[in-house]
């Protein structure tokens, strides 16, 4: 008894084209055409032996369009109905094949539409005008539904986006909220701050003279336990030294330079260089709440 077997399948691409307005791309079949003649259609067609399919795509495109596109997702894929089947023989055997269609979003790049012999003319229009134009025959109701699952694609992917911006704006919110939060914190303090600078200047004005023989004294490591005591406080408030070296270059975004004597004669110093550091400079979170003093050369 002879078998039919279903073993083997034929494959058409044909894709959904949408240029930078979001309009979609719509062909006419040509009224010579041997297939469907003045019927409305989305570009492609069959794949050649041993082609890849995305190859396939851009090349029908190509071929029937003359322009290159950005393939996008596969958006739908279904067989042909049974009475599309061809039959061959092979000795004792029959084989059938069917047919399948693999459907593409593809963004329009660049290039000038030139139609191919089997078209006639070809329109942009919105997704909805462009689904009316499609029937529900055997020939037009797979476009149509392309059509249709492209649109609704596109508008969950443009949520999706839409979804990530708010998330990453709200990230970004967040961590200025918590960057303004420390700042308020820290600044909210300035005040007090202020006032105990000077008490840590005294300090630094006794401690950094204490004579060598003297600095294992009793009173001497009390008043220094004190001192660090301070600068450890005013680091807990993000209290920290503006560092200055000798031979650094002025900066007066967080330096004040001060008048010395030279010879007889007392002049003003110009925007050089360090000479020496008469006042520590203070800041919070990089913001100076107080420049250091220095004198310059």
């Amino acid at each position: 008894m002879e078998k039919t077997k279903k073993d083997f399948f034929s494959l058409t691409v044909k894709a959904v084209i949408i240029n930078q307005e979001g309009k979609v791309l719509i062909i006419k079949r040509s009224e010579n055409d041997s297939i469907k003649a003045g019927e409305y259609d989305l570009p492609g067609g069959n794949i050649d032996c041993r082609e890849n399919i995305e190859v396939a795509m851009k090349r029908e495109i190509m071929e029937e369009l003359g322009i290159e596109v950005e393939l996008g997702p596969i958006i739908y894929a279904f067989d042909f109905e049974n009475k599309y089947d061809r039959e061959y023989e092979f000795g004792k055997e029959k084989i059938k094949i069917g047919g399948k269609g693999l459907r593409f979003i593809a963004y329009y790049k660049n290039g000038e539409i030139e139609l191919s012999h089997e078209h006639q003319e070809y329109e942009w229009l919105d997704f909805d005008k462009a689904v009316e134009k499609f029937g529900d025959n055997d020939f037009t109701k797979d476009k149509k539904e392309t059509i249709k699952r492209a649109k609704e694609y596109l508008e969950l992917k443009n949520s999706l986006e839409g979804w990530k911006r708010c998330m990453a704006d709200f990230e970004n919110y967040k961590k200025r909220q918590t960057e303004e939060r420390k700042d308020l914190i820290a600044f909210s303090n300035v005040n007090l701050i202020s006032e105990l600078i000077p008490i840590l200047d005294n300090f630094h004005a006794s401690t950094d003279h204490i004579p060598e023989d003297q600095r294992d004294g009793g009173w001497v490591v009390g008043i220094m336990h004190i001192q660090k005591q301070l600068e450890k406080v005013l680091q807990g408030y993000g209290v920290l030294d503006i560092e200055v070296n000798i031979g650094d270059k002025f900066d007066p975004s967080f330096m004040e330079a001060v008048k010395q004597e030279s010879g007889d004669s007392e002049q003003e110093i110009s925007e050089n260089k360090v000479r020496k550091v008469l006042m520590k400079g203070y800041k919070i979170n990089n913001k100076v709440i107080r420049v250091a003093r220095v004198a310059v050369e």
